[in-house]
């Protein structure tokens, strides 16, 4: 179910607003900020990812909403599904939801956070936790809401090299357009030498460097790159 619930009151609510995909403002912005926990090359590390956005020109201050973040971290990173210092959760969308991720692995938890939703002009802001785990092959974020508004959404993070490519669905709530705004997620560093689960990859200029692709909703594209200091 990926649709956010709210309360029957609310929903009357909703059915007043005029619903369409929000287009970006001249005032749209997007930052994005991933930083390695490692200061060195081929060590074990874990990332921190700071990604907001806001559209104050936008109707309901509402920005557009994300539908694919492409990920690139340096050259030679490396992630290791099959390390023994994790589990994989191999649970499938439906249970995660039910289950609240209770389901997977306490072994295949690898990262915790917070992200927040806009749902305007019904709910303009929805706070919410986030969880990350380790599946076959990709990283499962898990948001599920802090307050009593919202639903559980789970997105899939598919890995391949040194890329992360995870998908968003477009959320609606009748006429109501729910855009996720902000996430806050620490991937912890996980075991060691051949057994870590991400080893940082290529030190370039002092810099690890990590290129952000978002690909919007409306069909709007950005790049932006984040880096975080480092030594060969």
């Amino acid at each position: 179910m990926r649709r956010f619930q709210i309360t029957a009151a609310l929903m009357a609510v909703g059915l007043l607003a005029i619903g369409s995909i929000a287009f970006a403002s001249a005032q749209f912005t997007q930052s994005a900020n991933i930083t390695l926990t490692a200061t060195k090359a081929g060590k074990s590390t874990g990332f921190k990812a700071n990604l907001q956005s806001s559209d104050p020109g936008a109707p309901n201050a509402q920005p557009q909403g994300l539908k694919t973040l492409t990920i690139t971290f340096p050259k030679k990173t490396k992630f290791n599904f099959k390390s023994n210092a994790i589990a994989q959760c191999k649970a499938g969308e439906t249970e995660i939801k039910a289950t609240g991720g209770a389901v997977c692995p306490s072994k295949s938890k690898i990262g915790t956070g917070t992200a927040n939703a806009n749902g305007a002009p019904v709910i303009p802001s929805i706070p919410e936790r986030a969880t990350a785990y380790a599946g076959k092959n990709e990283i499962i974020f898990l948001l599920a809401p802090t307050g009593p508004a919202g639903s559980v959404l789970v997105l899939f993070g598919k890995v391949s090299g040194n890329r992360v490519t995870t998908g968003v669905p477009a959320i609606t709530l009748g006429p109501v357009n729910v855009v996720i705004t902000a996430l806050q997620l620490t991937i912890n560093k996980i075991g060691g030498g051949k057994q870590a689960f991400v080893t940082a990859g290529n030190c370039t200029s002092g810099k690890f460097k990590v290129k952000s692709e978002f690909l919007y909703q409306t069909g709007a594209q950005l790049t932006l790159s984040s880096s975080s200091k480092c030594s060969k």
